[in-house]
Protein backbone atom coordinates (compact mmCIF):
# COMPACT_ATOMS: atom_id res chain seq x y z
CA UNK A 1 0.00 0.00 0.00
CA UNK A 2 0.49 3.49 -0.20
CA UNK A 3 3.15 4.75 2.05
CA UNK A 4 1.30 7.91 3.11
CA UNK A 5 2.90 10.03 6.26
CA UNK A 6 0.47 11.05 8.72
CA UNK A 7 1.36 14.72 9.53
CA UNK A 8 -0.32 17.81 10.69
CA UNK A 9 -3.60 18.17 7.84
CA UNK A 10 -3.56 14.74 7.21
CA UNK A 11 -7.13 15.05 7.13
CA UNK A 12 -6.85 17.01 3.86
CA UNK A 13 -4.60 14.27 2.05
CA UNK A 14 -6.87 12.60 -0.83
CA UNK A 15 -8.59 8.73 -0.15
CA UNK A 16 -6.95 6.49 -2.31
CA UNK A 17 -8.73 2.72 -3.25
CA UNK A 18 -8.38 -0.52 -1.64
CA UNK A 19 -9.75 -3.24 -3.74
CA UNK A 20 -11.47 -6.54 -2.22
CA UNK A 21 -12.13 -9.49 -4.04
CA UNK A 22 -15.35 -11.82 -3.43
CA UNK A 23 -13.69 -15.55 -2.62
CA UNK A 24 -12.21 -16.67 -5.91
CA UNK A 25 -11.81 -20.53 -6.82
CA UNK A 26 -9.64 -19.60 -10.12
CA UNK A 27 -8.54 -16.04 -11.26
CA UNK A 28 -9.23 -16.27 -15.31
CA UNK A 29 -13.30 -15.64 -14.33
CA UNK A 30 -12.19 -12.54 -12.58
CA UNK A 31 -9.50 -11.03 -14.22
CA UNK A 32 -10.80 -9.09 -16.76
CA UNK A 33 -12.52 -7.29 -14.04
CA UNK A 34 -9.61 -6.91 -11.71
CA UNK A 35 -7.38 -5.63 -14.64
CA UNK A 36 -10.29 -3.10 -15.38
CA UNK A 37 -10.97 -1.28 -11.98
CA UNK A 38 -7.24 -1.47 -11.56
CA UNK A 39 -6.57 0.57 -14.66
CA UNK A 40 -9.81 2.89 -13.96
CA UNK A 41 -9.50 3.73 -10.24
CA UNK A 42 -6.57 5.15 -7.92
CA UNK A 43 -5.91 1.72 -6.30
CA UNK A 44 -3.75 1.34 -3.31
CA UNK A 45 -3.87 -2.36 -3.02
CA UNK A 46 -6.02 -5.45 -3.96
CA UNK A 47 -7.11 -7.49 -1.16
CA UNK A 48 -7.11 -11.31 -2.17
CA UNK A 49 -10.26 -13.91 -1.15
CA UNK A 50 -9.39 -17.31 -1.94
CA UNK A 51 -12.03 -19.82 -1.95
CA UNK A 52 -10.88 -22.79 0.27
CA UNK A 53 -9.84 -25.90 -2.02
CA UNK A 54 -6.40 -27.38 -2.42
CA UNK A 55 -3.20 -25.38 -1.67
CA UNK A 56 -1.76 -26.28 -4.96
CA UNK A 57 -5.11 -24.47 -6.92
CA UNK A 58 -4.86 -21.54 -4.20
CA UNK A 59 -1.08 -21.22 -5.33
CA UNK A 60 -2.44 -20.83 -9.21
CA UNK A 61 -4.73 -18.21 -8.35
CA UNK A 62 -2.55 -16.19 -6.28
CA UNK A 63 0.26 -16.38 -9.21
CA UNK A 64 -2.21 -15.75 -12.24
CA UNK A 65 -3.37 -12.65 -10.04
CA UNK A 66 -0.12 -11.40 -9.27
CA UNK A 67 0.60 -11.14 -13.03
CA UNK A 68 -2.39 -8.55 -13.58
CA UNK A 69 -1.24 -6.83 -10.49
CA UNK A 70 2.45 -6.77 -11.76
CA UNK A 71 0.79 -4.25 -14.25
CA UNK A 72 -0.12 -2.07 -11.68
CA UNK A 73 0.99 0.05 -8.79
CA UNK A 74 -0.74 -1.42 -6.45
CA UNK A 75 0.03 -3.95 -4.11
CA UNK A 76 -1.34 -7.50 -3.64
CA UNK A 77 -2.54 -8.32 0.39
CA UNK A 78 -3.62 -12.00 0.98
CA UNK A 79 -6.75 -12.57 3.00
CA UNK A 80 -5.78 -14.94 5.57
CA UNK A 81 -3.24 -17.25 4.36
CA UNK A 82 0.27 -15.09 5.95
CA UNK A 83 2.29 -18.47 5.41
CA UNK A 84 0.95 -18.10 1.34
CA UNK A 85 2.50 -14.99 1.01
CA UNK A 86 6.14 -15.80 1.75
CA UNK A 87 5.38 -18.19 -0.91
CA UNK A 88 3.94 -16.66 -3.91
CA UNK A 89 5.42 -13.23 -3.48
CA UNK A 90 2.41 -11.12 -2.59
CA UNK A 91 3.04 -7.68 -0.60
CA UNK A 92 1.25 -8.69 2.57
CA UNK A 93 -1.62 -10.39 4.38
CA UNK A 94 -4.85 -8.95 6.20
CA UNK A 95 -5.92 -10.54 8.90
CA UNK A 96 -7.99 -10.22 12.23
CA UNK A 97 -6.70 -7.82 14.91
CA UNK A 98 -6.52 -11.05 17.43
CA UNK A 99 -3.74 -13.11 14.82
CA UNK A 100 -1.61 -10.04 14.07
CA UNK A 101 0.88 -11.32 16.27
CA UNK A 102 1.19 -14.90 15.07
CA UNK A 103 1.13 -13.01 11.27
CA UNK A 104 3.93 -10.99 11.92
CA UNK A 105 6.07 -13.66 13.47
CA UNK A 106 5.79 -15.67 10.10
CA UNK A 107 5.96 -12.73 7.93
CA UNK A 108 8.54 -10.90 9.62
CA UNK A 109 9.22 -7.67 8.81
CA UNK A 110 9.65 -7.64 4.88
CA UNK A 111 5.88 -7.82 4.53
CA UNK A 112 2.93 -5.64 4.82
CA UNK A 113 0.32 -6.60 7.87
CA UNK A 114 -3.33 -4.94 7.90
CA UNK A 115 -5.46 -5.86 10.61
CA UNK A 116 -9.50 -6.30 10.69
CA UNK A 117 -11.07 -4.55 13.72
CA UNK A 118 -14.57 -4.41 13.29
CA UNK A 119 -15.58 -1.19 15.19
CA UNK A 120 -13.31 -1.79 18.41
CA UNK A 121 -10.74 0.61 18.80
CA UNK A 122 -9.14 -1.14 21.72
CA UNK A 123 -8.62 -3.99 18.88
CA UNK A 124 -6.97 -1.46 16.31
CA UNK A 125 -4.25 0.30 18.88
CA UNK A 126 -3.76 -3.63 19.93
CA UNK A 127 -2.82 -4.70 16.76
CA UNK A 128 -0.76 -1.23 15.79
CA UNK A 129 1.33 -2.60 19.00
CA UNK A 130 1.74 -6.25 17.48
CA UNK A 131 2.84 -4.67 14.57
CA UNK A 132 0.22 -4.28 12.22
CA UNK A 133 0.83 -1.58 8.96
CA UNK A 134 -2.70 -0.26 8.87
CA UNK A 135 -6.33 -1.00 10.86
CA UNK A 136 -9.43 -1.58 8.97
CA UNK A 137 -12.73 -0.62 10.68
CA UNK A 138 -16.06 -2.12 9.53
CA UNK A 139 -17.82 -3.51 7.31
CA UNK A 140 -20.11 0.03 7.38
CA UNK A 141 -22.81 -0.22 5.38
CA UNK A 142 -25.48 2.19 3.28
CA UNK A 143 -27.07 3.39 6.23
CA UNK A 144 -25.21 6.16 8.47
CA UNK A 145 -23.12 4.64 11.34
CA UNK A 146 -22.36 7.47 13.89
CA UNK A 147 -20.56 6.11 16.60
CA UNK A 148 -18.26 4.09 14.01
CA UNK A 149 -17.42 7.32 12.16
CA UNK A 150 -16.70 8.82 14.96
CA UNK A 151 -13.76 6.28 15.31
CA UNK A 152 -12.59 6.28 12.25
CA UNK A 153 -12.26 10.06 12.23
CA UNK A 154 -10.65 9.93 16.17
CA UNK A 155 -8.34 7.52 14.65
CA UNK A 156 -6.80 9.60 11.93
CA UNK A 157 -6.72 12.65 13.28
CA UNK A 158 -5.40 11.08 16.80
CA UNK A 159 -3.19 7.79 15.48
CA UNK A 160 -0.12 7.65 12.79
CA UNK A 161 -1.03 4.17 11.54
CA UNK A 162 -3.15 4.43 8.05
CA UNK A 163 -6.89 3.37 8.44
CA UNK A 164 -8.72 1.28 5.98
CA UNK A 165 -12.63 2.31 5.95
CA UNK A 166 -14.58 -0.92 4.84
CA UNK A 167 -17.94 -0.45 2.83
CA UNK A 168 -19.94 -3.61 2.05
CA UNK A 169 -23.69 -2.91 0.95
CA UNK A 170 -26.31 -5.36 2.62
CA UNK A 171 -26.63 -6.27 -1.16
CA UNK A 172 -26.59 -4.57 -4.34
CA UNK A 173 -27.24 -1.06 -5.21
CA UNK A 174 -29.87 -1.09 -8.11
CA UNK A 175 -28.99 2.00 -8.86
CA UNK A 176 -26.92 5.11 -8.78
CA UNK A 177 -26.19 7.93 -7.29
CA UNK A 178 -23.86 6.36 -4.64
CA UNK A 179 -24.57 6.58 -1.31
CA UNK A 180 -23.51 9.62 0.93
CA UNK A 181 -22.20 7.21 3.32
CA UNK A 182 -19.52 6.57 0.74
CA UNK A 183 -18.80 9.82 -0.41
CA UNK A 184 -18.15 10.15 3.66
CA UNK A 185 -15.73 7.44 3.96
CA UNK A 186 -13.99 8.72 1.39
CA UNK A 187 -13.55 12.05 2.92
CA UNK A 188 -12.49 10.93 6.49
CA UNK A 189 -10.15 7.31 5.65
CA UNK A 190 -7.18 7.12 4.37
CA UNK A 191 -8.30 4.23 1.95
CA UNK A 192 -11.69 3.31 1.33
CA UNK A 193 -12.22 -0.66 0.64
CA UNK A 194 -14.73 -1.37 -1.62
CA UNK A 195 -15.60 -4.95 -3.59
CA UNK A 196 -17.77 -7.03 -1.37
CA UNK A 197 -21.22 -6.93 -0.11
CA UNK A 198 -22.08 -7.72 3.14
CA UNK A 199 -22.89 -11.24 2.67
CA UNK A 200 -19.70 -11.81 0.99
CA UNK A 201 -20.40 -11.73 -2.84
CA UNK A 202 -18.88 -9.66 -5.74
CA UNK A 203 -20.07 -5.94 -5.55
CA UNK A 204 -21.11 -5.66 -8.69
CA UNK A 205 -21.83 -2.59 -8.94
CA UNK A 206 -18.57 -1.60 -8.51
CA UNK A 207 -17.24 -4.70 -10.50
CA UNK A 208 -18.92 -4.24 -13.47
CA UNK A 209 -18.77 -0.39 -13.58
CA UNK A 210 -15.78 1.17 -11.55
CA UNK A 211 -15.86 4.10 -13.46
CA UNK A 212 -18.80 5.69 -11.22
CA UNK A 213 -17.00 5.17 -8.04
CA UNK A 214 -14.47 7.74 -9.82
CA UNK A 215 -15.64 10.87 -7.84
CA UNK A 216 -15.00 8.99 -4.32
CA UNK A 217 -11.42 9.82 -5.61
CA UNK A 218 -11.45 12.98 -7.58
CA UNK A 219 -8.20 14.37 -6.05
CA UNK A 220 -6.30 11.33 -6.87
CA UNK A 221 -8.09 10.12 -10.40
CA UNK A 222 -5.96 9.15 -12.80
CA UNK A 223 -5.46 10.73 -16.56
Amino acid sequence: MSSKQPDTGRLTEPCEGYLVTPPLLEAASFADRLDHALTVLPVAAVRLRLAETSPETMKRTILDIREIMDRHDAALMLDGFPELVRQTGCDGAHVEAEDVAAARKILGDDFQLGAACGFSRDLAMLAGEKGADYVAFGPFGAEPETEGLALLTWWREMMELPVVAAYSPASEMADLPLPEMLHTLAATADFLALGVTQDGHSFDALWQTPEKFLPLFAETAKD
